[in-house]
């Protein structure tokens, strides 16, 4: 009897072991992998590209606040748009809105596109929001995901991807709105799964400024904290469970790109933070998001108020980031 309760213990211990391995496999370890010299070690205009970065950040951090909450907040959203509208028509892109109503005014999100040359069908998009919450100049929520945008569709001006690629920015991420069918993203997602779209996966970049090499600098929820480093010098890339194979693609072709440090992650839908930006809404309709991110208010205590300003943001680092999306993007649109 004791040898039976011994060997059905065993059988239990091995199960559960198999499982958590398993599981750690599958969600923890799911970069993808590639040995070589990153792109940004024989590149000369990190600095270029800095200088590029700053200039967008701190005139978008001028703005201000922008989103609906009055008048004034929702003329400079208006404003930030024309800003981005220009931005793409002067580096000879034909822009594409989607217009949207809400509570009597109006809003969008803008779209250029590189039609794919092998398989048009197919879908990828990289994107960032313009919005900020109330009373916040959102210099890392989200001038940093906007100024690596607008400097990738200056890099990307003569490619012709293999894939359709998308390059977008959202509006109404942020609340009162976020989580709800106002959200940009969510109209573009509801479109995109009524007109049929076939989109293998979307990369939302949503707050990639703060860096903080120091112990403990890092907070996430249990059990992530403990798996993942515990200082906030990292870049993270943070999906759905059936996003794990886009994560495969979009984190080797960072590494072709960047040495920068990250991590990855694909977690269940319903995990504390997985959800925090545009991606959110493309899970509801199915289809395959991932967001990049510095985590936002696990590491950052300014993430989301008026002290999200520009001189907290790691441009060094957003630089290279900003190299290492651009090979992200070139081996997500390859067949």
């Amino acid at each position: 009897m004791r040898s039976k309760i011994v060997m059905l213990i065993t059988l239990v211990v091995l199960a559960l072991g198999s499982l958590f391995s398993l599981g750690y496999w599958y969600m923890i370890k799911c970069e993808g992998q590639w040995r070589g010299i990153p792109a940004e070690a024989q590149m000369a205009n990190l600095g270029e590209i800095r200088k590029a970065l700053e200039a967008d950040v701190a005139y978008l951090q001028s703005l201000g606040s922008r989103n609906s909450e009055n008048d004034v907040a929702y003329a400079k959203l208006r404003k930030c748009e024309e800003w981005i509208l220009k931005r793409w028509q002067a580096q000879g892109y034909y822009v594409k809105r989607q217009i949207f109503t809400v509570k009597g005014r109006q809003y969008a999100n803008l779209e250029i596109e590189f039609l794919g040359r092998v398989a048009p069908r197919e879908i990828i998009i990289v994107s960032a929001q313009y919005d900020t919450l109330s009373e916040s100049p959102g210099a890392n929520n989200n001038a940093s995901g906007m100024s690596i945008l607008m400097y990738l569709s200056g890099m990307l001006r003569s490619y012709s991807p293999e894939r359709t690629l998308r390059l977008v920015a959202f509006v109404n991420e942020e609340d009162p709105f976020f989580g709800t069918e106002m959200m940009g993203s969510y109209q573009y997602a509801k479109r995109s799964r009524e007109l049929h779209e076939n989109i293998r996966t979307m990369l939302s970049m949503d707050s990639l400024g703060i860096y903080i090499d120091r112990p403990h600098s890092q907070r996430l929820p249990f059990p992530f904290s403990l798996f993942y480093p515990k200082r906030g010098n990292f870049l993270a890339f943070i999906g759905d469970l059936s996003s794990r194979p886009s994560m495969l693609v979009a984190t080797r072709g960072f590494k072709k790109g960047s040495a920068f440090p990250i991590e990855a992650g694909v977690v269940p839908k319903w995990v504390e933070g997985a959800g925090w930006s545009d991606h959110l809404s493309f899970w509801k309709f199915d289809y395959p998001g991932i967001q990049v991110t510095d985590t936002g208010a696990f590491r950052s205590p300014y993430h989301t108020t008026k002290e999200d300003t520009m001189e907290k943001i790691n441009f060094e680092a957003l630089s290279r980031i900003t190299i290492g999306m651009y090979y992200s993007i070139l081996e997500l649109t390859k067949i």
